[in-house]
């Protein structure tokens, strides 16, 4: 039965089977067609093509080629050609890069035949680039104009100013074209972000991936190649900052900025100049202050960022008003801060409930235990109503308190050192009595470093002590 089945099915259908049988033999003839088609060019000497290549790659992509090691024939994923450990220089342009892989995708038209060379794309894998931050909008606009299909991978950027470096950002990734097209990813302060480019490149979304830290910069359309300014929305975690900035290749001032989380809030004009050296200019107005900020200080962090605190070169002025019936220890703040390369200098006025605090001083931030010289004069107007700011009740007398304090804080040990304290000729510290100063300043205000210095607790405490 079963051999009358296949006797019968091979009648009807012989002539399809024969022609199954032609056909593999025609699918196996164009398989090996085909691998020898693509094979066939790795074993061409395409060092002889290299100027057909250098000129495609300079005329369509604004790429002069220095220099490489060889070219290589790739059959995956699709035909191309690959540079290996090329040196490239963007043309009219002092921006210079390496690359450990140039891939040149062919057409097959091209794979034999190299007259009218045209590639599908280029692919640069595996960049480095040394970059001048006076350089930066050079590259970026060299990105934003480059038309032909060009995809970056696993560029670090070398960011440096008169050479020295600035910052690293590494394992970029950018393409512009297809459904990623001005959208870049990379890694810097060992954190991926992103970048979303929109609206013809006049907004941009910035996220720092596992951080909570987003920011929206909206660029203004008249465009210069002189300036660019904008407005900017930032947000890291419960913070909020929006300012409007002007940059040029000298300096960018930042205008109109609002900041504000739970505990602070302060309005900012500020500019930061670029050359002939960093400097900066600012500017605050706290707006409002609640205390419990400075359990959230340290020092000793603050002072682990040596290599940016010798960087910061210029003026702070800082000013500050409670609100009317805010219950801080301080009612208006005035500070003016100047760095110069770690060193710090300081004038201050604190206008608090019954007098007012004037010091000024300076430090060395970058030193191994950096201390704090000043000279302050403490003037009570009124003992009245500021012992009872804080619920101390004494007997007192409306005679004004001329107090001069000179010493130095060890920021770190938290150490004081008293060389003079007196109320004017009436009372000069004799040894004993700065040692007893000493004692209780350390103790109560200095147990738990600077910033606790401001304590409404322990301030209260200390002047029950010394009273």
């Amino acid at each position: 039965m079963i051999n009358k089945f296949y006797k019968s099915f091979y009648n009807n259908y012989s002539k399809f089977l024969k022609f199954l049988f032609f056909l593999r033999y025609v699918i196996t003839i164009f398989l090996i067609a085909i691998t020898l088609f693509l094979s066939i060019p790795k074993l061409f000497n395409y060092e002889k093509k290299q100027d057909i290549l250098k000129n495609y790659l300079f005329v369509n992509y604004n790429l002069e080629i220095n220099n490489f090691k060889t070219i290589k024939f790739n059959i995956f994923p699709i035909p191309n050609l690959s540079l290996i450990n090329a040196d490239l220089k963007i043309k009219d342009k002092s921006i210079n890069f390496k690359t450990k892989n140039l891939y040149i995708f062919l057409n097959f038209k091209n794979i034999y035949n190299y007259e009218n060379f045209k590639a599908n794309k280029i692919i640069l894998n595996d960049n480095e680039i040394f970059l001048e931050a006076s350089k930066v909008k050079e590259f970026i606009n060299y990105l934003d104009k480059t038309k032909p299909k060009l995809e970056i991978k696993n560029l670090n950027i070398n960011l440096e100013k008169n050479n020295d470096k600035i910052i690293k950002i590494n394992s970029i990734n950018f393409l512009n074209y297809g459904y990623k097209k001005n959208y870049i990813e990379g890694e810097i302060f060992e954190k991926r972000f992103k970048i979303t480019l929109k609206d013809n490149n006049h907004k941009l979304k910035f996220k720092l991936l596992k951080t909570g830290l987003t920011a929206n910069f909206e660029f203004d359309k008249k465009k210069s190649d002189s300036f660019t300014s904008g407005s900017s929305k930032i947000k890291l975690l419960n913070n909020f900052l929006r300012f409007n900035f002007n940059i040029n290749e000298n300096n960018v001032r930042i205008i109109k900025s609002n900041f504000r989380n739970r505990y602070l809030s302060f309005s900012l004009d500020s500019l930061l100049k670029f050359n002939p050296y960093f400097k900066i200019d600012s500017n605050i107005n706290i707006n409002e202050f609640n205390e419990k900020l400075l359990d959230y200080l340290s020092f000793e962090k603050i002072v682990q960022n040596q290599d940016i605190i010798k960087k910061i070169n210029g003026n702070i002025k800082i000013k500050y008003k409670s609100k009317k019936y805010s219950n801080n220890i301080i009612e208006e703040n005035y500070s003016s801060l100047n760095f110069t390369y770690g060193r710090l200098f300081f004038e201050n006025k604190i206008l608090f409930l019954g007098g007012e605090l004037n010091c000024t001083g300076n430090t060395i931030l970058v030193a191994e235990f950096p201390k704090l010289n000043f000279i302050c004069l403490v003037i009570i107007s009124d003992k009245k109503k500021l012992l009872k700011k804080f619920s101390i009740k004494k007997e007192n007398n409306t005679k004004i308190i001329n107090l001069n304090i000179e010493g130095s804080l060890n920021l770190l040990n938290k150490k004081v050192n008293f060389k003079k304290i007196n109320i004017g000729k009436e009372f000069v510290a004799n040894d004993e009595d700065i040692k007893f100063f000493k004692e209780k300043f350390q103790n109560i205000l200095f147990d738990e470093g600077f910033f606790k210095l401001f304590s409404k607790e322990k301030i209260k405490k200390f002047i029950v002590e010394i009273t």
